[in-house]
């Protein structure tokens, strides 16, 4: 065959950057689950590495050292959230039990989370952009009357999101004890009533 005939192969292209982009999802699942057992300083790259199947330095080539690998998996946990419990500024209380679900279904992302704050590392530029989102959608409810304006944003989203993790983090001695109580009721009444508390003042 004329070699300017021979059949180009336009696949193997998509097949090296499919296979990439398993790679890469991969390393980050194994990453996820990896510091949130351990941690920033407890996770070791070895332990991804053998988990993902990969080796060390693939992670390296893909995300460059230890910190670049540990900041893609804050931002991929912080997009997750962000798109699959969607930010309801008009009803907190709503957005708080779906909150509360999220983490009730994925609690390697909580513990990873909780580790993260502990640690307290600075957030990435990206979990900056998806907070100042949420924090903009609040200032504009504020102004236009849906939430009360006493407390700045940040305030607001604090209360919020502490109602959640006082309850997903239940010490295991009153566990027992909370036993038939509606939890999900509970979150939501909590994030009621402190909204109407600050709609009093």
């Amino acid at each position: 065959m004329c070699r300017a005939h021979r059949p180009r192969h336009p696949r193997k292209g998509n097949r090296v950057a499919r296979d990439a982009a398993q790679t890469r999802r991969r390393i980050l699942d194994a990453a996820l689950a990896e510091f949130a057992e351990g941690g920033f300083a407890g996770a070791r790259i070895a332990g991804i590495a053998d988990a993902a199947s990969a080796n060390q330095r693939m992670i390296y080539a893909y995300f460059g050292s230890k910190e670049g690998l540990y900041d893609a998996v804050a931002d991929e946990v912080i997009e997750r959230v962000h798109v699959e419990v969607p930010f309801t500024p008009d009803d907190l209380p709503g957005y708080a039990v779906a909150l509360f679900d999220y983490a009730l279904s994925h609690p390697e992302v909580v513990r990873f989370q909780a580790r993260r704050n502990l640690e307290a590392h600075e957030p990435t530029p990206r979990e900056l952009e998806l907070y100042g989102e949420k924090l903009d959608a609040l200032r504009r409810a504020q102004r236009e009357g849906a939430l009360p304006a006493d407390d700045s944003p940040a305030e607001l989203l604090v209360r919020v999101t502490g109602a959640v993790a006082a309850w997903l983090q239940a010490p295991a001695g009153l566990r027992p004890s909370l036993t038939g109580v509606d939890v999900r009721d509970r979150v939501r009444r909590d994030v009621t009533r402190m909204v109407a508390a600050l709609e009093r003042r």
